[in-house]
């Protein structure tokens, strides 16, 4: 038997399932089906590929790198929650999402919450605005990267 554990970013256990073998994405689908409240739940690198997460309670949860590909998120509570390098491709929100990937220094995933005016880049989370801020004082002396954010960022506001 496997027991995995969905933890809160603080340490304590959230939900705990035993299986023979289980996997994360089994023990989250059983812990969403039972009603348990996976706000703050530590899901980093978590393989959720066309799970069914609609009107799971995400809030806080960190969900960096997590693959969420054609997940159904629909409902799902996902403010606040780290969505830094996860993958959303396909997924179904009612919110409108975009990423992109390989812009900026660390050439890593970059997401953008139209409807919440957030955006996730690396260690960075914020408003369109405060983002646009820190890359003007952060890139200043290096014309690729600054092209490349502005460029972005520019493109956001066009889909607005």
């Amino acid at each position: 038997m496997i027991k995995i554990q969905i933890k809160s970013i603080f340490g304590n256990v959230l939900f705990e399932y035993e299986k023979e073998s289980n996997t994360i994405k089994q023990t989250v689908l059983e812990a969403i089906k039972s009603g348990a409240d996976l706000s703050g739940a530590d899901l980093i690198g978590a393989d959720l590929r066309f799970a069914d997460l609609s009107g799971a309670n995400l809030s806080y949860a960190n969900l960096s790198d997590a693959n969420l590909r054609f997940a159904d998120l629909i409902g799902a509570n996902l403010s606040g929650a780290d969505l830094i390098g996860a993958n959303l491709s396909d997924a179904k929100t009612d919110k409108r999402y975009i990423q992109i990937s390989c812009i900026g220094s660390a050439k890593r995933m970059t997401t953008y919450c139209f409807d919440d005016d957030i955006i996730w880049c690396g260690c960075f989370k914020g408003t369109l605005e405060s983002f646009e801020q820190k890359v003007k004082e952060t890139h200043s002396d290096n014309e690729q990267y600054l092209k490349e954010y502005l460029g972005f960022i520019n493109y956001l506001k066009d889909l607005k």
